[in-house]
């Protein structure tokens, strides 16, 4: 499994867990930011955008033989940190909102189940998906599949952008019961 291939399927699934963890924080505590809103549907369910910033702080691949070779079944487990890409939340632009944990196991040499769960101070987000990463510059939308705590039943999707530096911009598209 080539570095630059594991480099790009990290990015892209840390931006996806980033945004995430900020939709915790923006409905457990103040949504008149600019950048997080909420609306809430005739159906009585509540939807709201979230916008937070992924770093990897920590990447540790598992390369199955031949080494150095993209096989079915390599894994890369992922954490990182997710910042206020705009001062929401009741916090400024930059601060740490949560923290994310992703798994992207490769299924071929251009598929990968990407598994991500956020944990966050009221409750956390699991996000699955399996991604094809043939296209470099493809939009990544990773569902939500569900939620704990102050999400449960949580739905939506998230979209992965790149940003400055090695950060992700991660936009969370939620709809809440």
């Amino acid at each position: 499994m080539s570095r630059t291939a594991v480099a790009v399927v990290v990015a892209a699934v840390l931006v996806v867990a980033g945004g995430v963890a900020a939709a915790v924080v923006v409905l457990t505590g103040d949504d008149s930011s600019d950048a997080a809103s909420t609306t809430e549907t005739s159906t009585g369910s509540r939807t709201m955008t979230i916008r937070v910033l992924a770093s990897v702080t920590k990447a540790t691949p598992v390369d199955l033989p031949p080494r150095n070779v993209q096989n079915k079944g390599d894994r890369v487990f992922v954490e990182s940190q997710l910042r206020n890409a705009v001062p929401q939340f009741g916090r400024p632009k930059g601060s740490i909102v949560g923290i994310d944990y992703s798994t992207i196991t490769y299924l071929s040499s251009t598929k990968r189940l990407v598994s991500v769960q956020v944990t966050l101070p009221g409750g956390g987000l699991r996000l699955r998906a399996t991604l094809d990463v043939s296209n470099p510059d493809a939009l990544v939308k990773i569902p939500v599949i569900s939620g704990t705590r102050d999400f449960n039943g949580a739905t939506g999707y998230s979209e992965a952008r790149s940003a400055s530096g090695e950060q992700t911009l991660n936009i969370y598209h939620l709809r809440l019961p």
